[in-house]
């Protein structure tokens, strides 16, 4: 008898023990889901009125690993007149005082890289003066970041990078190869982890479809006169602000401006666009944006309304005709099962009107061959068809792309894709 009850406190013990060190409150990487581990944790303006009028340079954001506070990167970024994020020297105006934090400024870091709840004697050893405490809410556990004024102490990490002249775009995760004279002809994508040292993708397609009378003409990205005006470097966000126009059957369709966000795991892409009444006199208009992808043999994928078997590239799944988005329900998702899945959202003005459709094409499935690529045939290619395109309006949509060793989880794709459109809540506190 003695001997079971001794037993069975050791074994009460010995879970305690466990539960402890396995704690949410011991932080690591591996305790975070896939989608907040690539997450960026972003603080609104007007959640720091502390810092409304200051100057940038005089701050520091710090994480406590429980005996000492150490700097992360972060960066505070500003708007421009059309909404997007602004990037010094660009064609659209800034909103507010350059280089001086005003309400609609943000302070941005990686979700990851906060840590434990610093000591109150922890934060007075630290030079300066702590401004705030940043709590951010993960459901089963809280991380925290300080941000200290008058403390020069920055962290050296840069996650992200776009090298201009050479058009490659650079992050901790992955890079990808544009044509530093177009933004639109994306190459060589190589994804940090990826079971194979090659190129996932063979190329981006955006083509512009429209008829005018008997006359049908289509433009594709090759051809669309851009041209990148302005880049902002920072830590945790690179941003790339570009023009376009696109002229269709002799018809000035769309002016476009696009502010491109690239952090380590993401490439976000929203575009504000002018389109004429002009642009009427087309009978139809419509819009491909796809990614080709590079021998991506059984690759698996969904899309937001079904169906839940994927289609498989190359036969074996759910038959691509059934797959079904619309405007609200709008995500795509691939995975390769080598350690690189991505998914994508389509966004939009809410106010426009328009009709979205599932693109999928997979010559292993005696799908055509769908040029412009620089590797024939499609395995697969995948994206969005936008038809139904108002005209005489001015609107912002875009493609925002995530990557992540494994978003299907379970095949579970709809958890991660639930979590990036809808991030962690960040708390502030003043200290």
């Amino acid at each position: 008898m003695f001997s079971r009850v001794i037993r069975r406190r050791y074994v009460v013990l010995y879970s305690f023990a466990i539960a402890f060190f396995i704690s949410p409150s011991i932080l690591s990487a591996n305790n975070l889901s896939p989608a907040r581990s690539i997450e960026v944790a972003v603080v609104a303006g007007e959640k720091l009125p502390a810092l409304i009028g200051k100057q940038y340079e005089n701050y520091s954001v710090m994480v406590s690993d429980g005996d000492v506070l150490s700097p992360i990167p972060y960066q505070f970024d500003e708007r421009n007149e059309g909404g997007f994020l602004y990037a010094p020297g660009g064609s659209l105006e800034l909103v507010g005082t350059e280089y001086v934090f005003d309400q609609e400024d943000e302070l941005a870091f990686m979700l990851k890289d906060a840590g434990l709840k610093a000591s109150p004697e922890l934060l007075a050893s630290v030079p300066g003066k702590i401004v705030a405490e940043l709590e951010v809410e993960l459901g089963d556990h809280l991380r925290y970041a300080y941000l200290i004024e008058g403390n020069d102490q920055r962290s050296e990490k840069h996650y992200t990078h776009y090298d201009r002249e050479a058009g490659l775009i650079k992050t901790s995760a992955y890079s990808l190869q544009v044509d530093p004279n177009n933004l639109l002809y994306w190459q060589d994508f190589i994804y940090e982890g990826f079971a194979e040292k090659r190129s996932l993708l063979d190329t981006m397609k955006l083509r512009v479809n429209g008829k005018l009378g008997f006359i049908k003409a289509t433009i594709h990205n090759k051809l669309i006169p851009n041209k990148v005006v302005a880049v902002k470097n920072g830590p945790v966000r690179t941003i790339i602000e570009m023009d376009a126009s696109i002229g269709l059957l002799g018809i000035n369709i769309i002016q476009a401006g696009a502010s491109v966000t690239i952090t380590e795991n993401s490439t976000q892409f929203p575009v504000f666009v002018s389109i004429p009444k002009a642009a009427a006199a087309l009978s139809y208009l419509d819009i491909e944006v796809s990614l080709d992808f590079d021998n991506l043999g059984k690759a698996r994928y969904r899309t937001a309304l079904g169906p839940k078997e994927p289609v498989v590239q190359g036969g074996g799944g759910a038959d691509p005709k059934d797959l079904k988005i619309d405007l609200e329900n709008n995500w795509l998702s691939l995975s390769s099962k080598r350690n690189w899945d991505i998914i994508a959202f389509f966004n939009r003005n809410k106010a426009v009107t328009l009709t979205l459709e599932a693109l999928y094409k997979d010559t292993g499935l005696d799908g055509e061959i769908d040029k412009p690529e620089r590797v024939k045939g499609s395995y697969p290619q995948a994206g969005y068809i936008i038809k139904d395109i108002p005209t005489g309006i001015s609107s912002t949509i875009g493609i925002d792309l995530y990557y992540h060793k494994d978003f299907w989880q379970g095949n579970n794709v709809e958890f991660a894709a639930e979590e990036i459109r809808n991030p962690a809540n960040v708390n502030v506190s003043s200290l």
